[in-house]
């Protein structure tokens, strides 16, 4: 069992999504804003061959990053990149997925100025929604440093409304940390 530390939010929601979808090699998967591509990577690991990862991010230095990590470290192709804000994902699916991942900010080691914004993400939450399979998860990781908290409050005063019949949400942060930590959300479609 591999030894993950709770406190990293990115490690945490890669073990999640792991022992969560590791029973097939056949699912489907988002990757909202890919940036540098290791969560794409995640993905399309654990989709496998005949799954599918469909990454997005606005910038085209992201999506170059994130092919070259993906053609070095994968044999097959089961993603497609794509070029575009997350606000219009859903014009991009046509099938049900399993899960998609937020990991909200700025590119690292790009221009800090380029963010993802409060209004585009709580778009594409709800472009996503309506194709979750019933067991479908979104792991929303957001940071406060890049817009002193603009885009939290959004994506959790949306959360609050969702219909508590039909989704659970979660939210997860550190405590006892004063370098304003990262903090989780995850929706969770109820079967």
């Amino acid at each position: 069992m591999e030894n993950i530390k709770y406190g990293k939010l990115v490690d945490f929601v890669h073990m999640l999504i792991k022992q969560s979808y590791s029973d097939s090699d056949a699912h489907s998967f988002v990757d909202a804003t890919c940036g540098n591509g290791f969560d794409t990577l995640f993905l399309c690991r654990l989709a496998g061959e005949k799954g599918c990862v469909k990454a997005f991010d606005i910038q085209a230095q992201a999506i170059e990053r994130t092919e070259i990590l993906l053609k070095s470290n994968l044999n097959f192709i089961n993603y497609e990149l794509i070029k575009d804000s997350h606000e219009y994902i859903g014009n991009h699916l046509s099938d049900k997925i399993d899960a998609a991942i937020f990991n909200l900010g700025y590119l690292p080691f790009s221009d800090k100025t380029v963010t993802t914004k409060g209004d585009t993400t709580v778009k594409a939450i709800m472009n996503l929604l309506p194709h979750l399979k019933d067991d479908g998860r979104i792991f929303i990781t957001t940071y406060i440093t890049h817009d002193t908290g603009y885009e939290i409050k959004n994506i959790c005063e949306f959360l609050n409304s969702l219909d508590n019949s039909v989704y659970n949400v979660l939210h997860i942060n550190l405590i006892n940390k004063n370098n304003t930590p990262p903090e989780l959300f995850i929706i969770e479609k109820n079967a």
